[in-house]
């Protein structure tokens, strides 16, 4: 892989609830859904639990030892699989869907009404709302319509409700059209 190949995050939850969402008529073993999803038995096995213990997914276990058990989908809740603790509760919303979910109703605003619309569900400082800010404006999401010093925002481009995600390797990915939408390449690359 070269050093300008630009790389998309997996979601292994997603992908997993896609194959059982695929599959919703049938069983399938733990092993077949590691194979589809090409991911290791304990990442499946352990969203799966998950998933069981919320109600969405059942287990059937065969007689015999040494027979594997088999799950299948049976509470459907839409595409988006959903995000669960380890004994099934729901988990609430990370802190960049509520930051892109509050950009998309707002349209308008600085940094400070940002900041204090998303308190009121989510904690968060307004430094962190000023570099997730700061990277949309790069990528193209945002337009300063302030100045350098009182900067104040306007949505330009609305993908959809997943909120674009700030990567380690400093991309800016847009799960809603599935590109890398920005990409700061070190001067050494």
């Amino acid at each position: 892989m070269s050093a300008t190949t630009l790389t998309k995050p997996r979601n292994r939850r997603q992908e997993i609830w896609n194959c059982l969402r695929g599959n919703k008529d049938r069983f399938l073993t733990l092993s077949e859904i590691s194979e589809a999803c090409q991911l290791s038995g304990n990442t499946v096995y352990g969203y799966l639990k998950s998933l069981n213990k919320g109600g969405f997914v059942s287990v059937q276990k065969k007689a015999g030892i040494g027979s594997p058990c088999r799950y299948r989908l049976e509470r459907d809740t839409g595409m988006d699989a959903p995000r669960l603790s380890d004994d099934g509760q729901p988990l609430k919303c990370p802190v960049t869907e509520a930051l892109w979910r509050t950009m998309r109703i707002l349209k308008t605003f600085d940094l400070d009404s940002l900041t204090a619309h998303v308190n009121m569900t989510h904690p968060v400082s307004r430094s962190m709302v000023r570099v997730y800010a700061q990277h949309l404006e790069k990528a193209g999401y945002l337009k300063n319509t302030g100045n350098a010093r009182k900067k104040s925002f306007v949505l330009l481009k609305n993908t959809g409700s997943k909120a674009p995600q700030l990567l380690a390797v400093r991309e800016v990915y847009d799960p809603n059209i599935n590109e890398i939408v920005l990409r700061e390449v070190p001067d050494y690359e």
